[in-house]
């Protein structure tokens, strides 16, 4: 954890409401972008943000020894979006229609910046690549779709995202050389020699 943040979180243990709004600035992004990635749905993934946050609020001030505040907070996300899930699939085994149509994910997810694609591309082409990187990356099963999030948008190591869905770390890497098979067949008309 960058010594900053470990000096964060001991103000807020001690009350330090500043401390708080430092944390919550430099981790919005990586939170918002996560739970995008996994609930494919804008609306879903505000949801999922303002609970991770609430429940950081909450917890964050009995937690000082917390080792990784972003791998922290990120397992707040996986394990409300875990939670979310299961509702959802209880619900619907009392429901005879579903309430909700699936919401559309075309644009949702921001743009993956792979320096050889973009160099390679026209605009056009770009385009093209980044709506089906994201059809892509939503088609994955969401256990692949976590671990490629983690590792490839947040940049984590296999041992942290071992740590934040608390799977064994061969299972993580299983997961990710799954996800990234699979992106390689969908996206193979975009390979460039």
């Amino acid at each position: 954890m960058p010594p900053e943040d470990g000096e964060l979180i001991q103000r807020i243990v001690h009350n330090d409401l500043n401390a708080f709004d430092e944390l919550f600035k430099k981790y919005q992004n990586s939170v918002y972008r996560f739970a995008c990635y996994l609930t494919q749905s804008r609306i879903e993934a505000d949801d999922l943000f303002q609970e991770t946050w609430l429940r950081a609020v909450k917890y964050l001030p009995t937690s000082a020894t917390i080792r990784d505040f972003k791998a922290w907070i990120l397992t707040i996300v996986a394990n409300r979006h875990k939670d979310e899930l299961r509702k959802k699939k209880f619900r619907r085994l009392f429901l005879i229609h579903r309430s909700e149509e699936p919401a559309s994910n075309d644009n949702l997810l921001p743009w993956l910046d792979y320096e050889s694609q973009r160099n390679s591309m026209d605009e056009s082409h770009r385009v093209d690549f980044r709506l089906a990187l994201n059809k892509a990356i939503a088609n994955l099963p969401i256990k692949q779709r976590r671990v490629f999030v983690l590792k490839e948008i947040e940049g984590l190591k296999h041992s942290e995202i071992s740590d934040i869905l608390n799977v064994p770390i061969g299972t993580i890497k299983s997961l990710f050389h799954r996800a990234i098979k699979k992106l390689q067949t969908e996206l193979a008309e975009f390979k460039t020699d």
